[in-house]
């Protein structure tokens, strides 16, 4: 499993959880193969949202879970702990990932891929709402495979 923190901050933080959900919905809506995005669920409680979804692979039948709780800080401020995980079996499990699939360019395969994915889309919401990012923690290391493949993706 892969998890992070992040920090929102920005006068349109409170817009976060609406704008990142509607994304994912039109993302399943989208979808040619209606493996991209499926299952998306939403509870709110006092001071914070759960966002929880399925996310496919495009070519086999394989889903991984993704959670996103955000809790209220203040009218500018948000925490957002982001949980991706699948359950061992086909591209999302670690151990088959090869170093061959990395130079290749297959940047988004395997929980780590769909890690870093789920991070660009948080980050392009936020920047459609003008909010800032910040990272509080995550549970890689610099010479983890979800690292390399982050990097990968990020700097192309």
């Amino acid at each position: 499993m892969e998890a992070c923190n992040l920090t929102l901050r920005g006068p349109d933080a409170d817009a976060f959880a609406d704008s990142f959900l509607e994304a994912k919905a039109m993302e399943g809506k989208r979808s040619l193969n209606k493996r991209g995005v499926r299952n998306a669920h939403r509870y709110e409680g006092t001071g914070f949202t759960q966002i929880a979804y399925e996310r496919g692979s495009a070519y086999d039948e394989s889903w991984l879970m993704v959670s996103v709780l955000v809790e209220t800080v203040d009218d500018r401020t948000r925490t957002v702990v982001v949980l991706v995980g699948g359950g061992g079996e086909g591209p999302f499990k670690m151990e088959e990932l090869s170093l061959r699939r990395l130079r290749e360019g297959e940047g988004a395969v395997g929980q780590a891929g769909r890690f870093a994915t789920v991070l660009e889309d948080i980050e392009r919401v936020c920047a459609e709402l003008e909010v800032t990012v910040e990272t509080t923690w995550e549970t890689e290391t610099e010479d983890s495979i979800s690292a390399k493949l982050k990097r990968e993706i990020f700097s192309s």
